[in-house]
């Protein structure tokens, strides 16, 4: 607060008031702007004629499948829906994702799940907060997949890779498995965006390029085999 020559108080202006208010907004936008700007264009694929989340729904249901045969058929559809792994479109829900081909877990996997309850499937959203992938058992994040449940049986499901079939995943989870709601969605989008922003940022100052596990090929791995 500035004071005049008999020593009052000069009220802050309105102007000063208004740029204090949206500041925080400004600095928001600057952070993010690198990772909009990272973020490629949608490569758009359409296995079967498979657009949108009801298109899947419809497609699945004109095989005549039924049981795992039908939630395997389901995987496999979503997989093959999505062309690249990418955690900078965190923004989209999963059925924007699923008609954008592009997404990570939450994304991917919440658009199975979507797909399996409208098949009338027994479907749970579960997530955990540490995995040990096969392809790298030093390397752990968490991650969100599906567990089905038909006359009992429950196993875990997961749209990520090619080989993958109902029961059979690349990841074993090292912490306890929760179920997925919606406060979880936003939870882990939120502290996912910020480790985007550092990692972002990070490439930009040093000139690298983005790591794969931010951006990638869907169904490829993280780490490459050497």
């Amino acid at each position: 607060m500035k004071h005049d020559q008999l020593g009052g108080q000069v009220p802050v202006t309105r102007r000063r008031r208004r740029l204090l208010r949206w500041w925080p907004l400004g600095v928001a936008v600057v952070a993010v702007a690198p990772v909009v700007a990272r973020t490629p264009r949608p490569q758009v694929v359409e296995p079967e004629g498979v657009r949108t989340l009801a298109d899947a729904v419809r497609v699945s249901r004109e095989t005549g499948l039924t049981g795992w045969d039908l939630v395997a058929y389901a995987q496999q559809l979503v997989h093959r829906k999505f062309s690249r792994y990418s955690i900078l479109s965190l923004w989209e829900p999963p059925a924007l994702a699923f008609r954008n081909s592009r997404g990570y877990g939450a994304q991917y996997n919440g658009a199975l799940w979507h797909i399996l309850r409208e098949l009338g499937f027994d479907a749970e959203r579960v997530f955990a907060t540490r995995v040990r992938r096969d392809s790298n058992p030093w390397w752990r994040m968490g991650h969100s997949w599906v567990q089905v449940t038909i006359d009992g049986r429950t196993l875990d499901v997961c749209a990520g890779m090619p080989e993958n079939e109902p029961g059979k995943v690349p990841f074993l989870p090292v912490t306890e498995v929760l179920p997925f709601g919606s406060f979880t969605y936003w939870n882990t989008n939120n502290g996912m965006i910020l480790f985007t922003i550092g990692t972002v940022w990070r490439c930009l100052l040093t000139g690298k390029e983005l790591p794969r596990w931010v951006e990638r090929e869907f169904g490829t791995r993280a780490h490459q085999e050497p």
